[in-house]
């Protein structure tokens, strides 16, 4: 049976290491909130009813009990509402939404469901491009939107979570084997989705990488 995540001073913890930071700055407080607000069990209900899909966990009760967006490992997206829709907004505008049709394709498996969805739409797959898989097909089998297709499959079934700058993006696995797991991905053409792995090579749940980087945080500042 799992523990469950103790998320209990987490969000005091955080904005006093904010602080510690700002004050090392010659800064005073922040204007801003550090955390967007927590989400109530309704409002989770209903990002969860949307989907059609439970969240993990500790996420869950992260947005219920910490924040709904803030810091993080990078800085963490924000789950909101968006023209009645719930999704996750970037810093740079982009309000991402889970796809819960299918579960997460690790890298390994990505050549593979590319392949399979190709022959579902009646094309046998042209030879496999080194840096870009088989985008090229997307593209001719359908068209204007082949493109988007083929970079909206490969995030099914996760959600991005955080961004670390440079195009440094974070993800959390939502539908599948791994669920409540996170991923590390770069800003390339077709990057791997590579686990976040503790000092002992286990993978990171969200809970444990958010705990890992709030101590390493406060370490910093001791």
């Amino acid at each position: 049976m799992n523990t469950p995540m103790d998320w209990s001073n987490v969000r005091e913890r955080v904005i006093a290491v904010e602080e510690a930071e700002r004050r090392a700055r010659g800064h005073g407080p922040s204007p801003r909130p550090t955390f967007e607000p927590v989400l109530t069990p309704a409002e989770i209900a209903e990002v969860e009813a949307q989907y059609g899909v439970a969240l993990p966990d500790e996420y869950r009760a992260f947005l219920a009990e910490v924040g709904a967006g803030g810091p993080g490992p990078g800085r963490l997206t924000s789950l909101c509402r968006v023209d009645g829709t719930w999704g996750w907004l970037s810093d740079a505008g982009y309000h991402w939404l889970l796809d819960p049709s299918g579960p997460f394709v690790e890298t390994g498996g990505w050549v593979d469901r590319q392949v399979a969805t190709l022959r579902a739409a009646g094309c046998e797959p042209t030879a496999r491009d080194g840096e870009s898989d088989h985008l090229d097909d997307y593209r001719t089998v359908f068209g204007d939107a082949g493109e988007e297709a083929w970079y909206l499959e490969r995030g099914r079934g996760a959600v991005l979570v955080s961004e670390n700058g440079c195009g440094v993006t974070g993800w959390l696995v939502v539908v599948g084997p791994h669920r409540g797991e996170v991923r590390d991905r770069d800003c390339d053409v077709n990057p791997p989705f590579e686990p976040y792995l503790d000092a002992r090579g286990n993978r990171h749940t969200f809970g444990s990488w958010y705990l890992e980087w709030l101590e390493r945080r406060e370490e910093a500042h001791r």
